[in-house]
């Protein structure tokens, strides 16, 4: 059967166990495409650090060497420093935020009591049903990537939704079986909503736009990539040249200069000479 959109599900009066199972499925699939997408840039960024993190990181050593050389020999007027104007962490992971800190305990076990009632395998076979396959797998993944995102507040609200249905399904009042399929689209269109809002962040990422450049050159027949990685290594030999010429020129300039200073004591030494 054709599934259901958001919208239609929202002006429908009565949405029946079908379309709601229908918009699970929808909700399921969205949260693979999200895996899928993060998961291409996630090693696109794993490259780009790996290939390219090194080669900046000697570029930048590079240009504050040259900067420092430039200083010294009179070529550049030294930078204002840098005030700091917030005390507190410049990045999300600095302060704690990001999904790469350890899980703690209490995240931990609400992970375990997700897995333990709604993981497929858990299951039992008279309650094996499409609808409930398929609620149990999207539930799974979102529990999935709560835990990977560090989000206790989430974990607790899927946990509670599962709860919720379960007491609902063993109902069997034709009134509240209506206001909990109701409930389910409702929640169900706010994923949607949500994993659009995901879709969309990541599409406005700076990894999200290099690799939409890189399938571009692919495309025409040519690989961004590597030439990005030999852009780079050109940078850092012009760098080393100029600083190997600024280097060059500093000791020319040293020894005239004290040339010059012997030159001058000398002929202090002779005029001393000639007044005696």
């Amino acid at each position: 059967m054709p599934i259901p959109s958001a919208a239609a599900l929202q002006n429908t009066v009565d949405p029946t166990r079908e379309e709601v199972a229908a918009l699970e499925r929808r909700v399921a699939q969205r949260e693979r495409d999200l895996v899928s997408v993060t998961t291409e840039l996630q090693q696109l960024q794993a490259r780009y650090l790996s290939e390219l993190g090194s080669l900046y990181a000697e570029l930048t050593a590079l240009d504050q060497e040259l900067a420092q050389a430039e200083i010294k020999a009179g070529l550049r007027v030294p930078d204002a420093p840098e005030v700091d104007e917030a005390d507190g962490p410049a990045t999300l992971e600095s302060a704690g935020c990001s999904s790469t800190s350890a899980p703690s305990s209490a995240l931990k076990a609400m992970f375990r009591d997700i897995a333990r009632a709604v993981h497929p395998d858990a299951a039992p076979a008279a309650h094996s049903d499409e609808r409930t396959r398929y609620r149990r797998h999207s539930l799974m993944a979102e529990a999935n990537r709560a835990y990977a995102e560090r989000d206790e507040d989430r974990l607790r609200l899927i946990l509670r939704a599962w709860k919720l249905d379960e007491d609902a399904a063993t109902c069997a009042d034709p009134e509240a079986e209506r206001a909990r399929l109701h409930r389910r689209a409702a929640a169900l269109t706010e994923r949607l909503a949500a994993l659009d809002a995901d879709f969309d962040a990541l599409r406005s990422s700076a990894i999200a736009r290099l690799k939409t450049r890189i399938d571009e050159a692919r495309s025409q027949g040519w690989d961004l990539f590597a030439e990005m990685v030999r852009q780079i290594k050109r940078e850092i030999e012009a760098a080393r040249i100029k600083l190997a010429r600024l280097g060059r020129a500093q000791r020319h300039a040293s020894t005239t200069e004290s040339r010059r200073g012997t030159e001058a004591r000398r002929i202090d030494l002779l005029g001393g000479h000639r007044g005696d």
